[in-house]
């Protein structure tokens, strides 16, 4: 176990070594586009102002990753109570809106901010502050070796993009509990299941679920288990709470007519 916690270990340092040689090989600096006279001349030129595009570059990725989580909220909120009369509507964990943004930013902000600099400079002016800043050793420290908005722009496609299109298909993802049924609509184009409240045969608060290590992480829920023998768990939505949701426990109480009974975790109910 030891030996493939270490392994674990080294295979982001190992990924990230293999990458960058990659990219040096596969799209290196171009020796034709600045001698090392034009190098020093524009480090006397842009040494100053070099901060400007750094600051905006991480101003844009923090726009970039809050406002893009916002949206991807909106949309997902917009989804679960579009065209749906009066009822409770769960999400999914707002965990799973962080990924495309905070992929997406630190893949475009750099391109964004030669985009903004093309408007503002002019494009002439924002490629050569592109070149001189991947061929001077003054500005990431030794060069990156590498032509860095080629690289960031691949990653942007291989990477960026699938996490936005997978995202993309968790949007429609909610769970709907009227006083008649549940509606538990999942992941891309998963039929939406539907279950009916009037054949509703046990409900069961629960604290969580074990780990392999026999440990209770606490995610408390309901579960409702049906007479077809399906059965359907409101900790499978949302973000890990301690407590059930009163609204909740209310409504399938009322809806039902069946008492909430309480087990430690989904597999401790009795069959």
């Amino acid at each position: 176990m030891r030996v493939f916690e270490l392994l674990g270990k080294a295979i982001v340092p190992a990924a990230v070594i293999i990458a960058f040689a990659f990219f040096r090989k596969r799209y290196p600096n171009s020796p034709a586009r600045l001698t090392q006279r034009e190098i020093e001349g524009l480090d006397y030129r842009f040494q100053g102002m070099k901060w400007l595009p750094q600051f905006f570059m991480v101003l844009i990725g923090i726009i970039f990753v809050f406002s893009t989580h916002a949206a991807l909220v909106a949309l997902n909120k917009h989804f679960a109570s579009a065209n749906q009369s009066p009822a409770i509507f769960l999400l999914p964990q707002t965990a799973i809106w962080w990924f495309f943004p905070g992929f997406g930013a630190l893949t475009l902000s750099w391109e964004l901010t030669l985009q903004i600099g093309n408007l503002v400079w002019g494009r002439p002016l924002a490629n050569l502050y592109s070149d001189w800043s991947d061929a001077t050793r003054s500005y990431w420290g030794q060069g990156s070796q590498f032509d860095s908005r080629k690289v960031l722009r691949l990653l942007a496609v291989v990477i960026a993009l699938p996490i936005g299109i997978l995202t993309a298909l968790a949007l429609p993802m909610h769970a709907t509990i009227t006083q008649e049924r549940i509606t538990d609509c999942g992941y891309a184009f998963k039929t939406c299941q539907t279950y009916l409240l009037t054949d509703a045969r046990r409900i069961t608060a629960i604290k969580g679920f074990r780990t392999k290590d026999g440990e209770l992480t606490p995610r408390a829920g309901l579960v409702i288990n049906f007479k077809d023998g399906r059965h359907w768990s409101s900790a499978d939505w949302g973000n890990f709470k301690t407590e059930i949701d009163p609204t909740l426990a209310e409504m399938l109480t009322r809806a039902t007519g069946l008492p909430i009974g309480a087990a430690g975790t989904e597999q401790d109910i009795p069959q």
